[in-house]
């Protein structure tokens, strides 16, 4: 019996076996709803690389990124699985870095689609164990204050005193202290 991995790996194919054909946005859409972390991640691996997220049709939109990436990393965050295809806590938190650096740097986001990512991570760090804490500030803060104008978009963390020593250890690491 195939199970929703299979299809997914399936449908898009393997590095070494790559597909060509398009894959349906109502089944990816459908896919992004499982509670499968393995699946949720082979499917993340997939879409967060252009030569495989271009095959599917009608293509996806921001918001569906907007929707399914958190989901999928808040759930890295708190299980920090150890799969094939699912990240860990450390990857997880490395990869929405990379991911929250690019939306920034893309001007055609709307402002207020940031600021939902940063309350987002401001709960999982409210809500989160010391080893989700840790790796927030580790994993995620430090590497997105590199760039000033973030760690200055994050000041806010300064006046909520759940965020605040995050917030600070943070930009003390960037600074290099």
């Amino acid at each position: 019996m195939e199970t929703l991995l299979d299809e997914i790996i399936e449908s898009f194919g393997l590095p070494e076996k790559p597909k060509s054909g398009p894959v349906p946005r109502d089944r990816v859409l459908a896919w992004m709803e499982t509670d499968d972390v393995e699946a949720l991640g082979a499917l993340y691996a997939y879409l967060m690389k252009a030569d495989y997220s271009r095959r599917v049709f009608p293509a996806l939109m921001l918001s569906d990124y907007l929707t399914f990436v958190p989901r999928y990393l808040e759930r890295c965050f708190h299980e920090n699985p150890d799969g094939e295809w699912s990240h860990g806590r450390y990857a997880a938190a490395w990869d929405f870095a990379s991911w929250f650096g690019t939306l920034w740097r893309d001007r055609q986001i709307d402002k207020k689609e940031l600021v939902r990512l940063k309350n987002w991570l401001g709960g999982i760090y409210k809500n989160g164990n010391a080893a989700v804490r840790r790796c927030i500030i580790d994993g995620t803060l430090e590497h997105l204050f590199e760039n000033r104008e973030i760690a200055r978009f994050f000041t806010d963390w300064k006046d909520d005193p759940l965020l605040m020593d995050a917030y600070a250890e943070a930009l003390q690491w960037k600074e290099g202290g």
